[in-house]
């Protein structure tokens, strides 16, 4: 009993100073490789307590996880002859510990030995596209290339790369400022380009609206004129019903008309006794004191009158292509004229010297005037042309 205890305290000894040597842990995220005397014996890539031989057997430890090997920013030339500063970064995680273990030994050996790799396939890739399209475009399909050239390589290093990606891109330092400097220009040229087409497209609004609103002013006058034409001659036909149902009254009507374009406002008018428009004054319908003679008087020297007006209007129709309803009589005075060519004399032709009385009457057609003379009765007229 005594042996047995003491035999007891004596492995309790053993076991506490040969233990640490003799057994040794693998965490869940690690990987080991046992080494006797520098040579690999065994890998152990499932976690729990192994059993190494103590003073001989050493363990060396590797973490499964993925890891992230950093890249130097390179300056690489593009198809295109540029040159681009591009910094890059790889995801790789070991996967055969013994493999890694006899070629780089250690995470800073992988890292050293896989970089020069990665950055050769970079470059490799980069060569291949344009300067541009790196920039806008191919980003992500070029680090899918890039990580399938590489991974084969690297994994003979017992290494396994999970993914090449783009850290940054830059222009190198010393042409940078002349790339902003034509970006800006070309971003300019657009902008510029995009007034210049909204300029246009405007100056194309504006013009369409000035058309349509010259379309519209242009029919609404045309409307407006045959509505016009359309009054007057109505108001023809009514004044010639009236005058078939009442000479005289239409003979008045007529009168006040003359009267209000020859006579101003607080206008004194001496007149011959024996003329037609005092005897007019002083009775419009011929009641002078009940006298056939002025009525009769009357009558024949707005009958004159309105036979001047009429072939007046003929005349605009048949010479000048102006509708006889349009124009208004704006104006109407006698006119004692020098000679028979009534006041427009035509190059080349002599006339009588005698004095010839008539008229001169002034139309408004749709805003412009036009002039025509005539003698008293209305049986020679003449416009002149200006």
């Amino acid at each position: 009993m005594k042996f047995a205890a003491i035999g007891l305290i004596i492995f309790t000894i053993l076991l506490g100073i040969l233990g640490p040597q003799a057994f040794f842990i693998v965490d869940e995220t690690q990987s080991a490789i046992v080494t006797r005397f520098g040579e690999p014996r065994r890998t152990i890539n499932s976690a729990g307590i192994n059993v190494k031989t103590p003073f001989v057997d050493t363990v060396t430890y590797f973490d499964k996880r993925r890891k992230l090997f950093d890249a130097p920013a390179e300056s690489l030339l593009t198809s295109d002859k540029k040159r681009l500063v591009i910094d890059v970064y790889a995801i790789a995680r070991i996967v055969d510990p013994l493999v890694f273990f006899r070629r780089v030994r250690t995470e800073q050996g992988a890292i050293t030995a896989s970089l020069p790799i990665i950055g050769s396939g970079l470059r490799e890739e980069i060569a291949r596209d344009e300067q541009s399209q790196i920039i806008k475009l191919n980003r992500e399909e070029i680090m899918g290339t890039v990580t399938s050239s590489v991974r084969p390589q690297v994994g003979e290093f017992g290494i396994d790369i999970v993914d090449v990606r783009v850290k940054r891109i830059d222009f190198p330092p010393e042409i940078a400022p002349n790339i902003f400097q034509r970006m800006q220009a070309e971003r300019k040229r657009k902008a510029d380009a995009q007034r210049a087409e909204g300029a246009k497209r405007d100056l194309e609004i504006r013009a369409d609206v000035d058309r349509q609103a010259t379309i519209i002013a242009a029919e609404a006058e045309r409307d407006a004129n045959i509505l016009r034409g359309e009054g007057e001659a109505e108001a023809i036909r009514i004044f010639a019903d009236a005058l078939e149902q009442g000479p005289e009254f239409y003979a008045f009507q007529r009168s006040l008309q003359a009267y209000k374009l020859f006579l101003p406002q607080n206008t004194t008018v001496v007149l011959p006794a024996d003329s037609d428009l005092f005897q007019f004054l002083q009775s419009p319908l011929g009641l002078n004191g009940g006298t056939g003679g002025t009525t009769a008087r009357a009558s024949t020297g707005l009958s004159a009158f309105m036979k001047v007006e009429t072939a007046a209007r003929t005349f605009l129709e048949e010479e000048m292509s102006i509708d006889s309803a349009s124009p208004t009589l704006a104006k109407i005075e006698r006119v004692d004229w020098s000679d028979a060519s009534l006041g427009c004399p035509v190059t080349g032709f002599s006339y009588a010297q005698v004095i010839v009385p008539g008229f001169s009457l002034v139309f408004d057609n749709g805003g412009e005037s036009v002039e025509v003379h005539s003698n008293a009765d209305g049986s020679q007229l003449a416009a002149c042309s200006s």
